[in-house]
């Protein structure tokens, strides 16, 4: 009996003592950022206004958002190691830290990791920081346990010591500052701190009592295989009413070109440039999505990132096939020191996880007898039994520089040989640029369609341009030098585009923002793509229509019967709602301009306009009063579009957020971002300036489809 008293006291005391010897953060109680000890609160920095606490590894855990979000401490007790639980959607933009401690001399210890995932030391003193490489790699979108172990000055992750030499001399005393979830070094580029993590932190703790490695081992190993929730909390976007929610597009901060649209067993998939670490071109990876109908998208883990001398500096586009095996295989441009092409198998049905050709890059760099080094963006398609590739290039050593087209050919989309130009621009007559970008050559009935975008060059924007024409002797003849635009306004960019078992050619193109760096990094997210639509080639042209499959976002109908309409009475069809879709038909009668307002306030303090101009021929598309936001371009876009106002002009809308995208008669598009300040800038009128003029219109408020995330 005193035996067992003495053994529950030695128990009550040790417990005791373990208390007073460490110190934690689970994230867990209601107030977060303080220790279970309620001693120690740690300081938070983010740009967030909802802090962002999620499904940990117990409990809750910090979500960042790779650029403004960590915590910090001073801790004013000694203690010998420093530890906690990470996950990381994405490898960081810059080398980043996980944890780190600083001691009064301003000498420093950090664990950390470069943009490929490689594990490293970072040591400080002063301002002045070096890395060393602990031999480790980690993986993203699985849990990881690191531990600075000041005492014995080791490194350990997953309970097993890593790294040997270089642990720098910290003074170990009261008042050590710790940090967790961003390096000591400070890195920014533009406002964006690019040596911050992407993913979750959890149970942070310091500890005063010596540290033993077989313990540890044997209380993390049972967490270790625990798969963390990495997908961007409700709260993020929750307030924001011009983030889109029916429209494509990544869980959060940087996207740009989609490719590779393809129908594999039953599901759609397309890609897309992605950094997931912070708002800007940069660490790109080949982001994915699948979709069974189009519409209902979820977003998968990426499927390429850069980790190979040949594509360290970005997995720019390119585009994906279903090769001769029946198997999907992907092709895009290497960014490495030189741009070459490489080639990824898929390493599971779902395609979620892929691999790269052993023998990349296929192709290494440009054909010899051109001089330009920058050569992007594949196209592959085949004829008969040969597979051909065209890629994106510029002609620079000739009077007049122009876009152009390199012409490959394979027999088993490996091995590849070149021809010659498949095409090349003359900008003096077809005002088609310097360089061409993401292609796209498609047989559409007995022509084929030849459409590149041109790059902004000398205050000229980039703009979606086509061909139609013939493939002949590996040449592609157009039945018209003068290419046209895809769109009648400029602002969608670089479709992807598949057939479907139908026989329908459906595209998907992103949507830029164009708003000013400032107004992006508050909001979180920047770019979009576009509703699926369904190309048809009429009268030589491509006609646009939305696809049939989102009438099933249709919710509430409204109709609104024929009146006449005229510069005092504006046709008020709705007041309310952010995501609609609107068939407005006018009958232009004497009007000189007739279109729509919309996203208005009810005081006029923002409102945009989309008409048409029937003496100048133009439709316009102005938005000089449409925010009051700081740094939201208010400009005016117009182009020349003749129209025959004898007849009914259909105007087909839908809105969804800041968003605006528009098809005319059902047959051609135009597509515009609107971002007000108020969120109850939500009037949409129907106007004109006759006094003959009618319109009727129908509306439906649509349901959302916000893309889901398998991570």
């Amino acid at each position: 009996m005193k035996y067992y008293l003495y053994s529950l006291l030695g128990s009550f005391l040790l417990s005791i003592n373990l208390i007073c010897a460490q110190r934690v953060w689970t994230f867990d109680e209601q107030n977060p950022l303080l220790s279970t000890d309620s001693e120690l609160q740690l300081n938070l920095s983010t740009i967030k206004q909802i802090p962002e606490f999620v499904a940990g590894i117990k409990g809750n855990a910090l979500r960042t958002d790779g650029y403004s979000t960590w915590i910090d401490a001073t801790v004013k007790d000694d203690f010998s190691s420093l530890s906690g639980w990470f996950a990381l959607e994405s490898y960081p933009t810059d080398t980043a830290a996980f944890i780190g401690v600083k001691d009064l001399q301003g000498n420093s210890v950090a664990i950390c990791a470069d943009r490929y995932g490689e594990l490293l030391l970072g040591v400080g003193k002063g301002n002045s920081y070096s890395y060393y490489t602990l031999n480790s790699k980690i993986d993203r979108f699985k849990w990881l346990h690191l531990l600075i172990d000041l005492e014995n000055k080791s490194i350990y992750m997953n309970g097993y010591k890593v790294g040997s030499n270089s642990f720098p001399e910290l003074i170990l005393s009261n008042n050590m500052y710790i940090q967790i979830g961003k390096d000591f070094r400070n890195k920014k580029v533009w406002m964006y701190d690019v040596t911050a993590i992407n993913g979750l932190i959890d149970e942070i703790r310091i500890s005063s009592t010596p540290f033993a490695g077989s313990q540890l081992m044997a209380e993390i190993a049972s967490d270790l295989n625990k798969t963390p929730i990495l997908a961007i909390p409700e709260t993020r976007f929750a307030s924001d009413f011009n983030r889109p929610r029916y429209h494509l597009l990544p869980a959060a901060n940087w996207t740009n070109e989609t490719h590779g649209l393809i129908l594999f067993n039953g599901k759609y998939h397309i890609f897309n440039q992605k950094n997931a670490s912070v708002i800007f071109l940069g660490q790109i990876n080949w982001g994915h999505f699948s979709s069974s109908d189009l519409v209902h998208w979820t977003e998968e883990k990426p499927a390429l990132t850069p980790d190979n001398s040949y594509d360290k500096n970005g997995i720019w586009s390119g585009c994906a096939v279903i090769n001769d095996n029946g198997i999907p295989q992907l092709i895009y441009t290497a960014g490495g020191d030189k741009l070459g092409v490489g080639i990824a198998f898929p390493k599971d049905g779902a395609l979620i996880e892929w691999e790269k050709y052993e023998h990349n890059p296929v192709i290494a760099e440009h054909p010899v007898e051109y001089t330009r080094t920058d050569m992007r963006d594949q196209y592959v398609w085949k004829e008969g039994n040969t597979w051909y590739m065209i890629i994106g290039y510029g002609i620079e050593k000739t009077e007049t520089p122009h876009g152009a087209l390199l012409l490959y050919k394979s027999i088993d989309l490996k091995k590849w040989d070149f021809i010659h130009l498949l095409f090349e621009g003359n900008p003096s007559v077809d005002n088609s640029g310097i360089f061409w970008e993401m292609p796209v050559f498609k047989k559409m009935g007995e022509k084929y369609v030849l459409l590149v975008n041109r790059v902004p060059h000398k205050g000229v924007p980039a703009r979606c341009q086509y061909w139609i024409g013939d493939f002949k002797n590996e040449k592609f003849f157009p039945d018209d030098p003068i290419p046209q635009n895809l769109e009648v306004i400029n602002r969608l960019l670089s479709p992807s585009v598949v057939e479907t078992p139908m026989g329908d050619v459906i595209s998907i193109s992103i949507i830029p923002d164009e708003i000013g760096g400032e107004a992006t990094y508050k909001q979180g997210w920047a770019h979009l793509y576009s509703l699926p639509r369904k190309w048809q080639l009429k009268n030589g042209k491509i006609c646009q229509t939305p696809h049939p499959a989102l009438q099933q976002l249709r919710e509430k109908h409204n109709v609104l019967p024929k009146k006449k309409i005229g510069a005092s009475e504006p046709y008020v069809i709705s007041k309310q709602g952010h995501q609609l879709e609107i068939k407005a038909t006018f009958y232009p009668g004497d009007a000189k301009r007739f279109g729509l307002v919309l996203c208005k306030n009810p005081d006029d303090t923002e409102f945009s306009m989309i008409y048409y101009d029937v003496d100048k021929k133009e439709l316009v598309v102005d938005q000089t009063h449409s925010s009051a936001r700081q740094h939201i371009p208010l400009d005016i876009r117009k182009d020349y579009y003749p129209l025959d106002v004898s007849k009914p002009i259909d105007f087909h809308l839908f809105i969804d957020g800041s968003v605006v995208e528009g098809f005319i008669n059902n047959q051609d598009a135009f597509t515009t971002r609107i971002f007000p300040l108020k969120e109850n800038s939500t009037q949409l009128e129907l106007f004109s300036d006759g006094k003959t003029t009618e319109a009727a219109a129908e509306i439906w408020t649509l349901r959302d489809a916000k893309v889901k995330m398998n991570f």
